[in-house]
């Protein structure tokens, strides 16, 4: 598309303002689009480097010099090289964690701090290692993302995309990844597993992402996971909804185990109201509403509950009357809806329509910000088990950095569970590159770089964002079955527990 100066400037100032998607307020698909670098809002390689040079902001959503032109219908990338996003911090801030909170842990590992947090009086302390001010800003280290943020699921995704965009603007404005700025390509697949494929040969093949971070593959895993295998590609993080997150040694979990989030909100929906029993409506279209079915009774006795019904259903329909007339019969006291977003929306109407209010447990993922301000969702009581700490939460250096980066990028802008998710995504690349700093600092990021620094990952929490995290060189991430809570009540999100985690024993594998 031709731009011109005026209107790069135009879509630059779109891009600061960085909407993410939040509570009460509406963004629209194209705004959000424009903020995260997506397929609306994509620049030719030209353009990019024009915009680079005109720009005073820190990121712009470009092609990385020297890097074919992104596909004009899918994906950006963020920022290009030679912008200022690779400056070296500004005086009393350190680009990875402060002095008191670097911290030696077994086997000589280093855990970094929360990023960009004033350190003047310690900067001395905090000059070597993986903390130390960048001298010069080195190559770009190219990621790129897959999640569908159109189509029947699109809704409830959308803010994996806004979230890592959010990371990209937070990390490169601090000078980047251990002095390399992130370039990053998002691009749209629609939860079609062909598109996901797709999506990843061009990131990868064409691109030259050197991984795939925050994936959203919540109903095509084995797309991602069959590309992973042949490629040898790190997943870093994603919307770990299939327990098989944990199966695969190319995949790298940001979080606890899907079964445990499952189960966790479960258990808190039984606690609101001391239920005994509990029933299940799963949809017929994903390949994991089938496992939550197969495993439910496992999820369920963990929590002291009896199962009194599991029905199944569809995602499309547009009345649930005859499912919440089956439960309310049956006595089910909490209900887990394995449904996506608008669709709990509707199942909550139909069933409050029967004067039939049980709370309900569901996935995290499956309610976006704006399902969450369904009525009949907020007045029946919605507990979300997640495998990263609660978006709202503010009790952990990790928490309080997320909140930082928020209010400093996207204030006001609508957020949910999924942009945590990928944040934490992007800071476990973080943590993985800071692993093997000196090298980073040597020279360009490679994918066998990153994976050795995942390996290195041993009871890494993320700084309160995520349950411990344990890697191991070829085999699949160490198992961990805890969650966090999140709820949702006619106040709108909350965060009871703040960042605190429960773990279960006992739960089944469910691949």
């Amino acid at each position: 598309m031709a731009v011109s100066r005026r209107g790069r400037w135009a879509y630059l100032a779109l891009l600061v303002a960085l909407p993410m998607a939040g509570c009460g307020t509406r963004v629209s698909d194209a705004r959000i689009d424009a903020a995260d670098g997506s397929a609306r809002s994509a620049v030719t390689q030209t353009e990019a480097t024009a915009a680079a040079s005109d720009s005073p902001f820190d990121a712009v959503a470009a092609a990385p010099v020297g890097a074919a032109a992104a596909p004009a219908a899918d994906s950006a990338a963020v920022p290009a090289a030679g912008s200022t996003v690779g400056a070296a911090p500004a005086p009393g801030v350190v680009a990875g964690g402060t002095a008191a909170d670097v911290k030696a842990t077994k086997a000589g590992k280093v855990k970094t701090a929360a990023a960009g947090v004033p350190v003047a009086a310690a900067a001395a302390a905090v000059a070597t290692g993986p903390n130390s001010p960048c001298k010069a800003t080195l190559t770009p280290v190219v990621l790129g993302q897959t999640a569908p943020t159109s189509g029947i699921i699109g809704a409830s995704t959308a803010n994996l995309r806004t979230g890592l965009a959010l990371w990209v603007r937070a990390v490169n404005a601090r000078g980047g990844v251990q002095c390399h700025p992130v370039a990053m390509y998002q691009m749209d697949d629609g939860a079609d597993p062909a598109r996901v494929t797709s999506n990843l040969t061009e990131l990868v093949k064409n691109k030259h992402a050197i991984a795939i971070i925050a994936a959203g593959i919540p109903t095509t895993f084995p797309a991602g996971q069959t590309f992973a295998d042949k490629n040898k590609i790190p997943f870093v993080g994603g919307d770990l909804i299939e327990p098989a997150w944990f199966k695969d040694q190319w995949m790298f979990p940001q979080g606890g185990s899907a079964l445990a989030a499952y189960a966790g909100g479960i258990r808190e929906a039984a606690r609101s109201v001391n239920a005994k029993t509990a029933g299940l409506v799963y949809c017929v279209e994903a390949s994991i509403c089938g496992t939550i079915n197969k495993n439910f009774e496992a999820m369920a006795t963990q929590s002291g509950l009896t199962t009194v019904l599991r029905k199944v259903s569809s995602i499309t329909n547009p009345d649930y009357t005859a499912e919440c007339q089956a439960l309310k019969s049956a006595k089910a006291e909490v209900v887990f809806y394995s449904l996506e977003g608008a669709g709990s929306g509707r199942m909550a109407r139909s069933c409050r329509a029967l004067n039939y209010t049980p709370p309900v447990a569901t996935a995290a993922l499956a309610v976006s910000a704006t399902a969450s301000e369904d009525p009949n969702l907020r007045a029946q009581g919605v507990y979300l088990g997640t495998g990263d700490a609660p978006f709202t939460a503010s009790d952990t250096p990790g928490a309080q950095e997320f909140q930082a980066a928020y209010n400093t990028y996207a204030p006001g802008s609508q957020v949910d569970e999924d942009s945590i998710n990928a944040w934490t995504s992007g800071k476990l690349f973080e943590a993985a590159i800071a692993k093997v700093y000196s090298d980073a600092r040597s020279g360009p990021i490679t994918t066998q770089m990153l994976l050795e620094g995942l390996w290195q990952i041993d009871g890494e929490t993320l700084h309160g964002l995520a349950p411990p995290l344990d890697f191991n060189k070829g085999a699949p991430a160490t198992r961990n079955d805890c969650y966090f809570s999140l709820t949702i009540t006619e106040k709108g999100y909350g965060s009871p527990k703040g960042s605190k985690y429960e773990c279960f024993k006992g739960l089944p594998t469910g691949f």
